[in-house]
């Protein structure tokens, strides 16, 4: 992985290095730095009152005061073959300490609030958050008088503290790289199985399941058997609402207050840094990767999130081995913005937004104006999966193609138009073309059963450089193409929610999307998914509402048959495919799987709303939807 973040800040204009001959080159150049001046004593002097250390709290300041020295003195620093350092304040990234400042952020009407111990921003996003007094990087190591936003946050650092007696800093340090013992090349959390081939410098490692900051499959070609619950045909959707980040340092109290009982189990770094990686994707509208970090005493190890899987590489001891870590801290202080996981597009620079405007090969470009605090958005917090996203859009590009379309649905009078953004499975067959195949069947439709029944879809596009199995093929990982993700954006017509309407109103239009799933899955698209978020309305000029059925990224036509693949939305799902044998992958969806779903949606509604709006008293039908974090995962 670090000669794969080396290359990411090549200096373009120039040939080509090959990446061993790069990361060589560098861990030369750095040594100067290491073992050179009085900047080199402290760098020692710092990594020694970390090995030091009684307790984790000691560690931030001296790893932050290391690290920070240290890429002051490599951003003058002629690096063979990268780019050089940038200057200014957007672009001078620090490390800075967080710990004991909260930092919150708001997901469909819920609040997370996370504490991560040390955050890397960059310069202007650490000027921001000291008051009263002209900002200087010594500040970075001291608790910060203001909390940071996820949205300063380019990644985060987690510390563990587990051992004393460590070794202190050699007088010299070499380029030769360090013997890291084997036990204490990759962190241990949630070891499956023993039966462990021998690992490569990078692999995948399973994530806790916690509600929704889902699991990493880890494949028996890199460490260990998966999880069945975790195999790659397991289909399954959550709840968008964050989980808790349960604190460790308080003691619970019984119902009388008279004496407080054990405290709870602390929770595993690498739970806390996956909640912080779900965190830092949450923060941007399409964030393609995320890079974090967590010390345990003398070592660092790299975590790298995406949307597949979370990829663990084996870790540096930065004390012993200084020169790697150097070259490591070069590495970020060079990448340029988009390389910390920022779609090129969508954010091209540090606190951008505005207009997006994509190339289309067929329309030419599409503008796309999003409206992001919209109180009708949909957004995501997890890490593998769809991670779907839905916003209200504006185009005039697709706003003039839209009523030119042949499944133009004239009924439907709105203009105003949502944008869809989510990472399918790249084998499978897209969203779009399932659209194409059931606006076929909706030509052919004499009864009406279908036609002005479906979503009006305007416009599609695939991102192609945006492919998960990009960086599982530079790394020479095994099998890099199984369960690629790729990022998809769709643009329809706008529906409202099915659970606006009143009681008759929502009687008919569900029974409008039962005969539209029933002559679909006749036709063999099997919609597989039934939720309420799925089931749509539009209402006609003439005051008619027009039921929809929604969402067709997890069905399955006679290309894609649907095989043994759990699917669906799980407090929804009937409830033979929430057995034992069926999570497994041993039971086929049949309709009569999705009829049942229907019903479940049915009591759901009717118990949960009344004339089109929410009960805002709490019920147990609020645990309901928590069943997700009951599931295994």
């Amino acid at each position: 992985m670090l000669q794969e973040l080396l290359f990411h800040c090549v200096d373009r204009s120039k040939p080509l290095p090959d990446k061993p001959t790069l990361l060589a080159d560098c861990l030369k150049a750095v040594l100067p730095i290491c073992n050179e001046g009085q900047d080199a004593q402290t760098i020692k002097k710092h990594l020694g009152d970390i090995v030091a250390s009684k307790k984790e709290e000691d560690m931030y300041k001296p790893f932050v005061q290391a690290s920070n020295l240290a890429l002051d003195k490599l951003s003058n620093l002629n690096a063979p073959g990268l780019v050089r350092s940038k200057d200014d304040d957007n672009n001078k990234i620090l490390f800075h300490r967080n710990d004991p400042k909260n930092i919150i952020q708001k997901h469909q009407g819920a609040t997370s609030t996370r504490r991560p111990d040390v955050v890397i921003v960059s310069r202007t996003g650490a000027k921001k958050k000291q008051s009263g007094q002209a900002y200087k990087d010594e500040l970075a190591s001291e608790k910060p008088s203001k909390s940071f936003e996820w949205t300063d946050v380019r990644s985060t650092v987690e510390f563990k503290h587990k051992k004393t007696g460590l070794s202190t800093p050699p007088a010299t340090y070499a380029a030769k790289a360090y013997d890291v013992p084997e036990a204490k090349k990759y962190m241990k959390f949630r070891r499956d199985t023993n039966d462990t081939p021998e690992p490569t410098d990078s692999t995948y490692l399973p994530l806790p399941g916690s509600g929704v900051a889902t699991s990493s499959v880890q494949t028996t070609e890199t460490r260990g058997h998966s999880n069945q619950s975790l195999a790659p045909n397991n289909k399954k959707r959550g709840s968008d609402q964050p989980p808790e980040d349960r604190s460790t340092k308080k003691l619970k109290v019984d119902n009388d207050g008279k004496e407080p009982l054990k405290e709870p189990l602390k929770i595993h770094p690498v739970l806390h840094n996956g909640l912080y990686a779900a965190e830092l994707f949450a923060a941007h509208i399409v964030r393609q990767s995320v890079i974090t970090y967590i010390v345990e005493d003398d070592m660092i190890y790299l975590w790298y999130f995406d949307r597949q899987d979370a990829i663990q590489c084996s870790g540096i001891n930065f004390v012993q081995d200084l020169p790697r870590f150097m070259v490591l801290l070069l590495a970020l202080q060079r990448m340029p913005y988009a390389e910390w996981g920022y779609n090129r597009l969508f954010e091209p620079g540090d606190g951008s937004s505005g207009e997006v405007r994509v190339p289309d090969e067929n329309i030419g470009e599409v503008d796309l104006t999003f409206e992001f605090k919209s109180d009708k958005r949909v957004t995501h917090f997890g890490l593998r999966g769809r991670a779907t996203t839905v916003f209200p859009v504006k185009s005039k590009a697709l706003s003039a193609l839209m009523p030119t379309l042949p499944r133009h649905n004239p009924h439907n009078p709105t203009s105003e138009l949502v944008a869809k953004l989510y990472w399918p499975e790249e084998e499978r067959e897209s969203e779009a073309d399932i659209l194409q195949k059931v606006y076929e069947i909706a030509e052919k439709d004499t009864e009406g059963k279908v036609k002005y029944h479906v979503p009006e879809m305007v416009w599609s596009h695939k991102f192609e450089d945006t492919s998960t199995a990009n960086i599982r093929t530079a790394l020479g990982l095994k099998d890099p193409e199984r369960g690629r993700r790729v990022l998809y954006i769709i643009v329809f017509k706008k529906l409202d929610p099915i659970t606006d309407l009143n009681e008759d109103e929502f009687l008919s239009a569900w029974w409008q999307i039962i005969l539209c799933h029933y002559a679909l899955w006749e036709n063999q698209v099997h919609h597989r998914d039934v939720s309420p978020s799925n089931l749509m309305v539009y209402k006609t000029s003439d005051g008619r509402y027009i039921g929809v059925l929604n969402d067709f990224d997890l069905s399955s036509t006679r290309e894609t048959p649907s095989g043994q693949e759990r699917t669906g939305t799980v407090p929804f799902m009937a409830l033979r495919l929430l057995k034992k044998d069926a999570i497994e992958g041993k039971v086929q969806h049949l309709y009569q799987h999705d009829a049942e779903s229907f019903l479940w949606v049915f009591a759901w509604v009717c118990l949960r709303y009344e004339d089109g709006r929410l009960l805002n008293k709490a019920t147990l039908l609020d645990e309901w939807l928590k069943l997700e974090k009951k599931m295994p995962s």
